[in-house]
């Protein structure tokens, strides 16, 4: 099972650029090299005709990528990471993060800077050239979607997760309690959601 952490707090997902097989709605395939850049919910790509790194404009026709093994899907504006078919689930990824302080004399830097909440809404480009801004990112963490009662349900805490199988929610809240789960632990919420699933 591929690992769902990043491995610092970057703004993009990946530490380099890496090989991705593009699924297009019409069944054609490509391959890029690509990143994707958590803050801007861009994906950066190293375009083969001249080497620049630009940012796809048009995500109309991409159906879904393959990068380092892990599966993206396309739903809306969004693209979720599938992290199981049973049951079938995926996961958002967020950042927090404030813009780069500017320098200021004698080598120091300003930290007035607000923070603000970005949203992995992965597939909306908007343009071609771009450099990507200078963010610090102070945290990453997840959402999730999980296929249930034949509808796709969003969740974003345990209590949104409760929701959903409110049938058995004092079960799953020991269920929680027991093993000390995080929320952004992505294989504890997918044993936790195989086990509610199995109720």
């Amino acid at each position: 099972m591929p690992s769902y952490t990043q491995e610092s707090l970057s703004p993009f997902l990946f530490d380099d650029y890496h090989d991705a097989v593009v699924h297009f709605h019409g069944g054609q395939t490509s391959t890029e090299k690509v990143n994707y850049n958590l803050v801007e919910s861009a994906l950066y790509f190293i375009d083969q005709r001249d080497g620049q790194v630009k940012v796809v404009a048009d995500y109309r026709g991409i159906d879904s990528l393959v990068i380092v093994g892990r599966t993206f899907l396309l739903d809306g504006k969004n693209a979720l990471e599938k992290v199981s078919s049973s049951p079938t689930m995926y996961i958002r990824f967020n950042a927090n993060s404030t813009l780069k302080p500017p320098p200021v004399a004698y080598g120091g830097t300003s930290k007035l800077a607000s923070v603000d909440v970005y949203s992995t809404a992965f597939f909306q480009g908007l343009g071609s050239d771009r450099k990507a801004k200078e963010h610090e990112v102070s945290e990453i963490y997840h959402d999730y979607v999980i296929e249930h009662g034949g509808k796709q349900k969003k969740f974003s805490n345990f209590k949104q997760l409760y929701r959903i199988y409110r049938d058995h929610s004092e079960i799953l809240e020991k269920y929680v309690a027991d093993h000390e789960l995080d929320f952004n632990d992505v294989k504890g919420i997918l044993a936790f959601c195989r086990y509610a699933e199995s109720l």
